[in-house]
């Protein structure tokens, strides 16, 4: 185990058992890493989904690589949250989530479903949802996705000149949390 000050090496807990008992595992007791992006401090909580089961840490490990959480975000309406990532070759999806916490969301974007034919499809339709028909994004590809907060609904830009609006569904004037999970690992996020 470690200390809580340093990250422990892959190596020292690839031996360590991990029991999980829910689909959602957060490791509180890591503590925060910074990211430094500019001149602004982001301070990052490592995060991952496993099957329930018993893992070892490297796999959970090797799995964070693709879901991240930031704390800080400070997103206000007129803002632009740029991300930019690669779809994973075998994932199933995605979601982004703004909001307070993962349990207090403003927003939550996630295609639902990859098809045979490895594009991303909208689910049945479901009121208060909507649905994107054709999209340009595959998996194994690069996607690029800009979410402007307007003062009472978020505006995303999507690959192929798509602009869906989604509401705000707390009338959040200011966004502090995002996380990112499932198959898309972010290569960048920058915030304007």
């Amino acid at each position: 185990m470690h200390d809580g000050r340093t990250m422990p090496t892959l190596a020292s807990r690839a031996n360590e058992e991990l029991k999980v008992t829910s689909t959602s595992t957060f490791y509180p007791n890591e503590g925060l890493h910074k990211n430094y992006s500019g001149n602004k401090v982001n301070w990052v909580r490592p995060y991952h989904q496993e099957a329930q089961g018993t893992k070892y840490q490297w796999e959970a490990a090797r799995s964070m690589e693709e879901n991240i959480e930031i704390l800080n975000l400070d997103m206000k309406p007129g803002n632009t949250l740029k991300v930019k990532g690669k779809i994973s070759a075998d994932t199933v999806g995605f979601s982004i989530n703004l909001g307070c916490s993962l349990r207090d969301l403003a927003f939550h974007f996630n295609p639902a479903s990859m098809s045979l034919s490895s594009s991303v499809t909208p689910s049945a339709p479901i009121p208060g949802r909507q649905n994107i028909v054709a999209t340009s994004f595959f998996r194994g590809c690069t996607v690029k996705f800009f979410i402007e907060m307007l003062s009472d609904k978020f505006c995303v830009r999507l690959p192929g000149g798509y602009e869906v609006y989604f509401p705000n569904w707390h009338s959040y004037h200011k966004i502090n949390y995002i996380s990112i999970i499932g198959g898309l690992k972010v290569i960048s996020l920058k915030l304007s």
